[in-house]
């Protein structure tokens, strides 16, 4: 547990209480340094970094490393031209999968409004949705709000990616036709609703109860609209800059082919 007061350094007491992102030296196979961060009941964010190893770094070291993060940088404001929908209180990171600022690009893109954006867009995609919702597309329970800003968006709790799962004994028993099937009838509800969502990959495709759920849609956005976030490298047949159905088409017809061989 940590104690904290909204604007006060936090005191760390586990490393459970961070979020810790090695940035690798491809060159030399090692960690080049080491950022981390945490963020209070309050939705307050903290960003640290360190030169050392991750694991010569004490408790007392991560702590006062810790400074306050803008709410600016990192939340966007609530929308005037949208309703949203706030997330009920009792669900937290053991009952759902609260989506929170890309927190990794942080350290590239801090002093621009890259990454506000990207959650303003994502939660306004989730609200359009959800109002036409979709058994295999995640399902949306709102958005966290604090001092005027959205600060989170909460989805349901998966547990397998399409990638981990097709290596369990379970995917052997799935009907791959009844699979795709059911993908594809995600994908053309999202382009029935003016949407494309331009990042198709086993790692955006999770389970539940054996049927694949489109997750992610981060990328999503109406057909011909610019895009702050690209598709998978692999899984896209080129790069583009737009929002095109026929991005979605090229990624479900390199799935049908990979799930016949997966390795």
């Amino acid at each position: 547990m940590i104690i904290s007061v909204a604007h006060s350094p936090p005191v760390v007491k586990s490393l459970q209480d961070l979020t810790i992102i090695e940035a690798w030296d491809s060159e030399t196979n090692a960690p080049k340094y080491v950022t981390f961060y945490y963020i209070n009941h309050d939705e307050h964010v903290y960003f640290g970094q360190s030169s050392k190893n991750k694991r010569d770094i004490t408790l007392d070291e991560y702590s006062a490393a810790l400074k306050p993060v803008r709410d600016d940088e990192l939340y966007p404001t609530i929308p005037t031209d949208v309703s949203l929908t706030i997330a009920p209180a009792d669900l937290d990171d053991h009952t759902a999968f609260v989506k929170r600022p890309g927190f990794v690009c942080y350290e590239e893109m801090k002093g621009t409004s890259y990454i506000p954006s990207v959650l303003l867009n994502e939660t306004i995609i989730m609200e359009t949705i959800s109002e036409l919702p979709h058994p295999n597309i995640v399902k949306y329970y709102g958005c966290r709000i604090q001092r005027g800003r959205i600060t989170a968006i909460v989805l349901e709790q998966l547990e397998w990616t399409l990638t981990q799962y097709v290596h369990m004994p379970d995917f052997q028993q799935l009907s791959q036709v009844r699979f795709i099937a059911d993908l594809q009838s995600a994908v053309d509800h999202l382009h029935s609703l003016g949407l494309a969502h331009n990042d198709i990959s086993p790692d955006n495709i999770m389970i539940r109860n054996g049927q694949p759920i489109l997750i992610d849609l981060g990328s999503c956005q109406p057909f011909g609209n610019h895009l702050q976030s690209l598709g998978t490298l692999g899984w896209c047949k080129e790069t583009f800059f737009t929002s095109e159905q026929e991005h979605d088409a090229y990624s479900m017809d390199k799935l049908r082919t990979w799930l016949q061989d997966p390795e």
